[in-house]
């Protein structure tokens, strides 16, 4: 394995019209020393012949293909060829800015306790904005994610929780992810400088987890990870459920009728 080699492992199903920009982010980067892993996971459009001349421009670029298997199984077989000591996952529609890797790399190495660096997190596309998390505190995690996937972790820490779940392939697997690294410790950290640039499209897979099926890869969670669970109690209003009662249109017209008539009772 090389010394401060980051392997970024770029997973992409149908994505060849942003595969270009994204690949451009990674070779525009200060920070050199990095192998880019593209994944095409069975995409149906022209995937493999943009990535195969992405690949011609920089030695440091590879392809693999594999059947259409889903984003954790594409994530686990991308960073199971890796050489890196440290991955990063980058989605084949997202960027990063130049400094990413010089700027992460720099904060994971300051300390041995730090399993998990992340980065400025700024909307673009289809939303603008910034992701501020609530906290890194992992009684906040339980309850609701506040890592986005594009986030340094080290290769070993992957090998030791055996990677993404197959189970969490429907959605949330970074999530839980993050929950089986952190649940044996050590620390987050967010790297203010570099920046992470989140495409927001319509008809994303996370747009479409309603809220059954939100409470179904939720109680995966805590089935696969009890122990930690019934270590820490989180508060519920904290919770992803609890956000999207509230922020919903029905709790929100609700609310709203309901406000004269919680007036007269004052």
């Amino acid at each position: 394995m090389n010394s401060s080699l980051v392997s970024i492992i770029v997973p992409c199903y149908n994505q060849a019209k942003y595969l270009t920009d994204t690949i451009k982010s990674v070779i525009d980067q200060n920070y050199q020393n990095w192998e880019c892993i593209i994944i095409n996971d069975g995409s149906t459009d022209n995937t493999d012949q943009v990535a195969s001349e992405l690949c011609k421009k920089d030695q440091r670029i590879t392809l693999i293909t594999q059947e259409n298997a889903g984003v954790c199984t594409a994530r686990n077989n991308a960073i199971l060829a890796s050489h890196g000591k440290y991955i990063l996952c980058l989605d084949a529609d997202d960027l990063i800015s130049p400094n990413f890797l010089t700027e992460t790399v720099t904060l994971i190495e300051s300390n041995s306790e730090i399993k998990i660096v992340t980065s400025t997190v700024l909307y673009f596309h289809g939303k603008k904005g910034q992701l501020t998390p609530k906290s890194y505190n992992l009684d906040v995690i339980i309850a609701e994610n506040q890592i986005v996937v594009t986030s340094l972790f080290r290769r070993k820490d992957f090998d030791k929780v055996g990677g993404f779940s197959l189970y969490m392939q429907e959605g949330l697997e970074d999530w839980e992810f993050w929950i089986k690294i952190l649940k044996s410790g050590g620390l987050i950290k967010c790297a203010n400088k570099a920046i992470f640039y989140y495409r927001i499209k319509k008809n994303s897979r996370n747009d479409k987890i309603d809220l059954l099926k939100a409470n179904k890869l939720r109680f995966l969670i805590w089935q696969n990870n009890k122990e930690l669970f019934s270590n820490h109690f989180f508060n519920p209003m904290l919770s992803m459920e609890y956000n999207r009662i509230i922020n919903s249109r029905e709790y929100r017209l609700g609310n709203f009728l309901l406000k004269p008539i919680r007036k007269l009772f004052r």
